[in-house]
Parts: structure tokens; C-alpha cells; sequence
């Protein structure tokens, strides 16, 4: 190791242990005052070596705290790292000139003994002296050296003890900061848990018992105290959700992935919430111990999107689903056809005489006209049927499969007798029928637009022959005129 090596692992140590230019200490006062009575010298010290200064932690015999670092016994002391005796210094060359031998205190013999800090891996490093002076000369004694290197072995357990009790009051303030991290960081987390209503869950998968964080007991509306009802978990969710994600956690622990649900579940107090559920699988050492997830209560998000939806879906002004809902409907209903067979028929519907009642009796009236029209839609078609405003004057019906020819001419028959409505306003009459054209799946060749365009021509065609009348694409008129 190189000196500047050295010399910066000397200094870190110095660092780390806090001892330098702190307050006497009865220990270290102790140590230096038993090395003066034992050696039977005027002066002795404990020093440390700083970067520019030798610092006495203890000190006797002399009265000054610290000296310059350079031209000390105790310099070449921890430099050498070894013991020094020096029997008369006037008549050593490195210390004759010395201002502390040619000046006060007049030093003449000096004995001093490295003082060493152990690290953990074993390692040392010298840090400072423990010494002995006087003002006469001396020859030295083996005996003496010998005692003055075992207390330098006291004065390494007190410095060790020291460098112990600063990393263990470090490490005490460590895991307090470390303490009062997690408790922030648990705060925050309960309150994040609250702002999201969401929480985490945990199954351990040996003892077969669940753990939740307290926003699970929140979506439950169960107490903390209450601890987690292990037995009954499934029992909050609604069938098909509970099979459905008993399935899942299967799949999940059979390949890893993850999953992520939506469910319907009832609390504790019987309030109906809807919730994301998801679920992976923690491991240790590479095999499964545990399920781990979160629960989200997105009742409010799930009610906000499903009002939307129907608004995208539905005529605000009749309530009935709009064009964009009903082409969805008839693309499914088609989809069906190519999988399971069958047929099905599309009504579509025209007011007569709606333009005159807009014209005479105002649009608020036409409006009432199309609610009433809207009202017997939902008044005459049967379980199955799906009927829709597509605009204006213009409504359609999806007849289910479960409808034959014969039994649908009945109905519409029924649907032209209730739709001839009759309006008054301001003492004025108006009225309107409906003439309505039939198409059927089949006939279309199972392909949206060609069935609206046949029962679109199914329309026009009963209007050309006698409003209030309905046709069957590709057949005489069918139906009687209402009224």
C-alpha cells in the first residue's frame, strides 16, 4: 500500500470513529496518567494524527491541546508504524533541532507505541501514539517499552469500543430514519389505498390463509379488528364471477401469467360493488409461495362508463337504442346466423304524416308523436324484440329467430293498429300511421347492408301502394291499412 494510500485510509478512520476534538474523557485521561506513574516520566500523551496537527485525546505534564504535524516523535512513530525509544534527542540528528527539544518543554527522552484501529476484515491502521516523556535522558528499559505497549493495547480497545459504540449509535439512527420512512411510506400508502379505494391482498399458499391490507377490509366494509373471514372470501362474489376467477387463479398458478378480472361483490352490509380484481404468483427460490394482488372498488368508473355507454346507445329523446346500437345488435344477430343457423326478420318502420303535424302543430308535438311511437314499440314487441330509433321518423325492429312468417303477420298487424296515433294542440288534429317493411336474413343472404336495403325497399313499396300498410321484401303487400 502506497503512503498517500495509507494516509487516506488513516484519515477516513479518524473520521469514522468521531473522536477527534471532542471533550476529555475519564477513560482515556485515566490510560495516559497510569503510563506516566508506570514509566516515572514528567509528561505522557495519547495523540492523534490529523492531516496538518497532532491531537492529544488525553494528555499530562503538558499544555498545549495540539502541535504541527511535522518534526514529532509521534510523526515518525505512526509513519514507521512501529515503536520509537529515543534516549537523549539532543543527540539524535532527527530531533536536535527540534523546536520542542531546543525550546519548551526540553524534551530528552521520548518512548511512543502506534495505536491501531482494527476493521472488520482484519485489516489495521495506525491512528495516533501513545507515549511517554521526560525532560532528562534515559537508557531505555525493556521492561518499560513492554508496559508501555500493553496499555497502548487498552488504549486500542477503548478507541475500538468507541468506533463500536459510534457505528452501533449510527445504525440506531439508521434504522429510526429507516422506521420513520416506512411509517411515512405506510401513511401515504393507506392514504393512497383510500383516495383509489383499492388494497393489496396476499394467500399464502402452504398455510392457506389470506392477509389484507386495510383497503381490502374498506371494499368488504368489514373492521380491521375483525381480522380476515379466510372461509368465506369467495362467499362476497357473485356466481358466474366466482367460477370465473377461481378458473383464472388456476390458469395463473399452472403458467405464471398474471391475471386481471371484473367482478361483481357483495359487501358485508349488502351493498353491490363492482371490483378489479388481479393476481400473480410471488415466488421464492424460483417456486410458488403465495398469490399476491390488488382490489379495486371501480363501482362508481364502472356505473360512470356503463351511463355513457347508454347514452352512446340510446335516442335521448325516445329512450329507445339509436342507429349506431341497432347496426351493433343486427351485426351480432348476424354473427349468430353463421354459427348457429336460422333466420330472423328486420321491421322497418316510417311515420305517415309526421311532417305535416311538425309543420302545423310545432315540433313540440312532433316530438310527443315520436314518444308515443316509441311507447308502443315497447308496448307491442314481444320478449326477444329489439326496437331502435334510427332517426327522424324512421324506427326499425329486430324480430328473433323464434318468430316465424306466420306468427310475426299477426303482430305487425297489431303494431299498425297501435301505431295510428292521433295528436290535438291548440284545438288542432293531427295523426299519424306507419307503414313498415319486412326483410328476413335469409333472403338477404345474411349481410347487413342487403337486408336494410330490402326492408327499405319493403317500405317504399307499401308506401306507393297505400300508406299505413306493410310489405315483405320480395311479396305482395301484407297487412291491413289502420283505421
Amino acid at each position: 500500500m502506497s503512503d498517500c494510500q495509507r494516509e487516506a485510509l488513516r484519515q477516513k478512520a479518524l473520521a469514522e470513529i468521531e473522536l477527534l476534538d471532542t471533550a476529555p474523557e475519564r477513560e482515556f485521561d485515566a490510560l495516559v496518567r497510569s503510563a506516566q506513574r508506570l514509566l516515572s516520566t514528567g509528561m505522557s500523551s495519547m495523540s492523534l494524527v490529523n492531516d496538518d496537527r497532532l491531537w492529544f485525546k488525553a494528555r499530562c505534564g503538558l499544555d498545549y491541546p495540539a502541535i504541527p504535524r511535522n518534526q514529532t516523535f509521534c510523526t515518525t512513530v505512526f509513519e514507521a508504524e512501529e515503536a520509537l525509544v529515543v534516549p537523549d534527542a539532543t543527540l539524535d540528528p532527527r530531533f536536535a533541532d527540534a523546536p520542542f527539544v531546543t525550546g519548551y518543554p526540553y524534551v530528552r527522552y521520548y518512548a511512543g507505541v502506534p495505536i491501531r484501529l482494527s476493521h472488520s476484515d482484519g485489516s489495521q491502521v495506525t491512528i495516533g501514539t501513545l507515549c511517554v516523556l521526560d525532560r532528562s535522558p534515559r537508557e531505555p528499559v525493556a521492561a518499560e517499552l513492554d508496559a508501555l505497549s500493553e496499555l497502548a493495547c487498552v488504549a486500542e480497545a477503548l478507541v475500538d469500543a468507541r468506533a463500536a459504540a459510534v457505528r452501533a449509535t449510527r445504525a440506531a439512527e439508521d434504522h429510526r430514519i429507516a422506521n420513520e420512512l416506512l411509517e411515512r411510506e405506510r401513511r401515504l400508502l393507506k392514504q393512497a389505498e383510500r383516495m383509489a379505494e383499492i388494497g393489496s391482498w396476499r394467500y399464502d399458499l402452504a398455510s392457506k390463509k389470506t392477509s389484507w391490507s386495510d383497503g381490502v377490509f374498506a371494499i368488504h366494509e368489514l373492521p380491521v379488528s375483525g381480522g380476515v373471514p379466510n372461509d368465506e372470501i369467495l362467499a362476497f362474489f357473485a356466481e358466474p364471477d366466482r367460477h370465473t376467477f377461481i378458473e383464472q387463479v388456476k390458469v395463473t398458478l399452472a403458467t405464471g401469467a398474471p391475471l386481471q378480472i371484473d367482478a361483481e361483490l357483495t359487501t358485508a352490509k349488502g351493498n353491490r360493488r363492482r371490483v378489479r380484481c388481479s393476481c400473480e404468483v410471488e415466488l421464492s427460490k424460483g417456486r410458488p409461495v403465495a398469490l399476491i394482488g390488488m382490489l379495486q372498488d371501480v363501482t362508481a368508473r364502472h356505473e360512470l362508463e356503463s351511463r355513457l355507454l347508454r347514452l352512446a346507445r340510446t335516442d335521448d329523446l325516445t329512450q329507445l337504442s339509436n342507429r349506431a346500437e341497432f347496426n351493433r345488435v343486427l351485426d351480432a344477430r348476424l354473427g349468430d346466423l353463421r354459427n348457429d343457423g336460422g333466420e330472423f326478420a328486420v321491421l322497418l318502420i316510417d311515420l305517415d304524416g309526421f311532417k305535416e303535424i311538425n309543420d302545423a302543430l310545432g315540433h313540440a308535438s312532433g316530438d310527443e308523436i315520436l314518444r308515443k311511437v316509441a311507447d308502443q314499440l315497447r308496448k307491442t314487441c314481444r320478449e326477444g324484440w329489439f326496437p331502435a330509433r334510427l332517426g327522424g321518423d324512421e324506427f326499425a325492429v329486430v324480430v328473433p329467430t323464434c318468430t316465424s312468417a306466420a306468427d310475426l303477420a299477426p303482430q305487425v298487424d297489431r303494431l299498425l293498429r297501435n301505431l295510428d296515433i292521433v295528436i290535438s294542440e291548440g284545438g288542432r288534429i293531427g295523426r299519424v300511421t306507419a307503414s313498415v317493411g319486412i326483410a328476413w336474413s335469409r333472403e338477404a343472404g345474411e349481410d347487413r347492408a342487403t337486408l336494410l336495403h330490402q326492408a327499405d325497399a319493403a317500405l317504399y313499396a307499401a308506401k306507393r301502394s297505400l300508406k299505413g300498410t306493410a310489405r315483405t321484401y320480395g311479396k305482395v303487400r301484407t297487412g291491413k291499412r289502420a283505421g
